[in-house]
């Protein structure tokens, strides 16, 4: 599964497996804004593929992955953040995972150097919290999950397997995106975290893994989950995969792939990772947008795995009174955030 920003689909109906692919074909505007999923050679709807056919992760990932907001850190997944986690997970997502999607998160050590969740504190972080801890108010507010798969184009790099880094599932409560969160997520587990981000180098999670690409699916009447892709160096391929969202209409998926250039390597073709402070501010847009370019494109929108013909143990969120309960309350303070920011600025008037 897999982030989108983007409004949750509101109806779902079925359609075949997926099929080939066919050519790029033109596409109506979006009456919704729906979801991404796995890489091109996964099977759909797979929790855990061939993640223990790779070496884990040797070394203790630091704590306290800093982002643009002072209030919120990205955190390596802890048992304290599951319960949030798989709440979040299904309040924001049209599907429900298995117990098992969550837990591997703690338990294999692949995935879990895979995974991340961002935690919102209740002062400015000045300080790294200590590893484990979920002290006071900290809530969690969102996360990521990626898996790893064999590169088919350039199986070998530098006598090494390369591997694709392939995002299964990305998203954040809504009163908190716009503040370039869900790009700290992605960049946590590419980057190594630095203060100069003029040097900023592919982490060390990069390298051990020789991670080569990134790809998601995303919805293909998702125009803004795709602008985020875009806005953050990936590139859409031309053909749209067919019955990829097999409950929503159209059910075709797009392809977003960053290739992924070492900045002490001049691999021919390749590209550096587009870091958002250094990418390019799109037209229309003024000075504030400069450090996190089309970071307000984090609004409505969400990431979704496909399902397969059997759903792994995957269950359709019905009409749930705790999901509404949800969302109620998620609107509740986004309404409340938005009538305190009118009061102040009617005082400054």
């Amino acid at each position: 599964m897999a982030y989108q920003f983007f409004s949750k689909p509101k109806s779902r109906s079925s359609s075949a497996s997926p099929s080939p692919y066919r050519p790029a074909r033109s596409n109506n505007p979006p009456i919704h804004l729906p979801p991404l999923q796995p890489p091109v050679g996964a099977k759909p709807g797979s929790c855990n593929v061939s993640e223990d056919t790779f070496p884990p992760f040797p070394h203790e990932i630091p704590a306290g992955y800093a982002t643009a907001h002072p209030n919120i850190t990205v955190e390596t997944v802890k048992t304290a953040h599951i319960p949030s986690l798989s709440r979040i997970t299904g309040l924001l997502l049209p599907i429900r995972y298995p117990t098992s999607f969550y837990t591997a998160t703690i338990t294999d050590p692949v995935i879990a150097s895979l995974s991340r969740v961002a935690v919102y504190h209740d002062h400015p972080v000045t300080e790294v919290p200590d590893r484990g801890s979920l002290p006071g108010t900290d809530k969690v507010i969102g996360g990521i999950r990626c898996r790893l798969e064999k590169q088919d184009s350039v199986p070998v790099v530098n006598g090494r397997e390369a591997t694709t880094l392939y995002i299964q599932t990305l998203h954040l409560l809504s009163p908190y995106r716009g503040s370039g969160v869900a790009t700290s997520l992605l960049n946590s587990l590419l980057f190594e975290s630095v203060d100069d981000k003029s040097t900023r180098k592919v982490s060390e999670l990069v390298k051990h893994y020789n991670i080569r690409e990134v790809t998601a699916h995303v919805h293909e009447a998702n125009e803004d989950g795709l602008n985020w892709y875009t806005a953050r160096g990936f590139k859409l391929d031309h053909t749209i995969v067919e019955g990829y969202y097999r409950r929503l209409k159209p059910s075709g998926a797009r392809i977003v792939r960053l290739k992924v250039q070492w900045q002490d390597e001049e691999t021919e073709g390749g590209q550096d990772i587009q870091d958002p402070a250094q990418a390019p501010v799109e037209p229309n847009e003024g000075p504030a947008q400069h450090a996190l370019p089309n970071d307000a494109d984090d609004e409505d929108w969400e990431k979704v795995e496909a399902e397969d013909d059997g759903d792994l143990g995957v269950q359709t969120l019905g009409e749930s009174p705790i999901l509404e309960r949800d969302e109620k309350e998620t609107a509740s303070r986004k309404r409340k955030a938005e009538d305190e920011s009118g009061n102040r600025a009617q005082r400054r008037l």
